[in-house]
């Protein structure tokens, strides 16, 4: 990944950051509405009204654009657990999967696309394995923190999680066939793991 791939907006001027920012919400939308396949720098710039100079200066490549979506996606993933742990307290091995469960509950009732972006993202692993560090990062990150748990919580936990992951893939994959009140019996056991 270049350089400007990995700039984290924290680095950049407010100014910077947020323009990057709207930009990469322009990109989703592209997704969203015309397909992975359809993103360009030209439609990016035409869609924040800026030169494709604009754009490719804090992206230089398409690949770079890419990348930034998928750390964008990488993010978003973390903020969700985060958030939803947070509203149960804060993180522990207590709120993790109630945290989970929470998360995909949010998710259950309102994607907002990211069901569709990350899938779309999710499939550059074909074409570009590498562009998926960010989240394998993430991934590598939750399941440490359930290697830290006690034994004894570990092999709930991750059967937990591993169940979550499943409903969130079916969903994303539009195989989410469970009915509404078996589905809320099965995230209540999860719950009580």
């Amino acid at each position: 990944m270049s350089e400007t791939s990995l700039q984290r907006p924290g680095a950049l001027s407010p100014k910077a950051a947020g323009t990057r920012r709207r930009m990469i919400e322009c990109a989703e939308a592209i997704i969203l509405e015309e397909g992975i396949e359809r993103l360009s720098m030209d439609r990016v710039a035409a869609r924040t009204g800026m030169s494709k100079g604009a754009v490719m200066y804090h992206f230089h490549t398409k690949r770079d654009l890419l990348a930034a979506l998928v750390e964008s996606y990488a993010e978003h993933l973390e903020s969700r657990l985060s958030e939803a742990e947070r509203l149960l307290g804060g993180p522990s091995d207590a709120s993790f999967i109630p945290g989970y469960v929470a998360w995909y509950r949010g998710f259950d009732r309102n994607n907002r696309g990211w069901s569709d972006i990350g899938l779309s993202l999710l499939a550059l692993k074909t074409r570009d394995p590498e562009l998926l560090e960010p989240v394998r990062a993430w991934y590598r990150k939750t399941f440490a923190r359930v290697a830290a748990m006690p034994p004894e919580r570990r092999g709930a936990t991750l059967l937990a999680m591993m169940a979550l992951e499943g409903f969130f893939y079916t969903h994303k994959f539009g195989l989410d066939l469970m009915a509404p009140d078996e589905k809320a019996k099965v995230l209540e056991l999860i719950s009580c793991l």
